[in-house]
């Protein structure tokens, strides 16, 4: 993640004019505030940016905002419904990993917004939140669409028939110094070829549900993927 241009707001975490790989909910969140996914800056860099960093802020002023969670995915941000994103999640791959590395470190905060439209969720206030990185294989024929509108929401699932692999790590405690954490890719079926890779971080676990902690961020310096075989 050391390739980084601002548009206007909104940075994206690719060079300008170059081709995209990973994106952010920023151009959402831009709509309201900043961005809140931003370079990590280190002068040492040949591009002066050293990773990415994920921040949970609530974007916008009283009534007229909500809590934006820093977000980080393989695939593209495609719109803003009003204030929501619609997020085409995956980008093309056929290869069969077993781990996935990610040197990283996070700082959590306690929960200060609980999503209105789940109410499932109103006893995490005041608790720490939880960071999560995921990763997936699936034989889609096309990228996944997400949609974080309560009135049509659409998420990803795990158990959906076309996932192949998944893997997750969260933590709701501190990390304070850069760690490497493996998380393994667990197959359902190793008789099928995938199509796509998903591979997402937010700085706040049940950030699609607009609940999080404020000041809540995940600093992700790289991924590796490895091949045990």
């Amino acid at each position: 993640f050391t390739q980084w241009w601002l548009n206007n707001k909104v940075w994206n975490p690719w060079p300008k004019n170059g081709e995209s790989f990973w994106d952010t909910g920023n151009r959402g969140a831009a709509t309201l505030g900043q961005s809140n996914t931003i370079p990590l800056e280190n002068s040492a860099s040949a591009t002066e940016y050293q990773g990415a960093v994920l921040q949970t802020k609530f974007i916008g002023v009283g009534v007229f905002g909500k809590l934006a969670a820093g977000n980080l995915f393989a695939g593209s941000y495609v719109r803003t419904e009003g204030t929501n994103g619609v997020l085409a999640f995956g980008r093309e791959f056929s290869r069969r990993p077993t781990r996935l590395k990610a040197r990283l470190k996070y700082a959590t905060a306690p929960i200060s917004n609980v999503s209105t439209s789940n109410p499932n969720l109103s006893h995490m206030k005041g608790k720490p939140d939880t960071c999560i990185v995921w990763c997936a294989l699936a034989d889609w024929n096309e990228p996944f669409e997400i949609r974080t509108s309560p009135s049509n929401r659409q998420l990803f699932d795990r158990t959906d028939p076309h996932v192949i692999a998944y893997g997750e790590m969260t933590s709701g405690d501190s990390i304070e110094d850069f760690v490497d954490v493996v998380i393994n890719f667990d197959y359902v079926a190793t008789d099928r070829v995938p199509a796509y890779i998903l591979l997402t971080a937010s700085a706040s676990k049940y950030g699609d549900y607009f609940t999080g902690g404020q000041g809540a961020v995940l600093t992700i310096l790289s991924y590796e993927l490895l091949y045990d075989y």
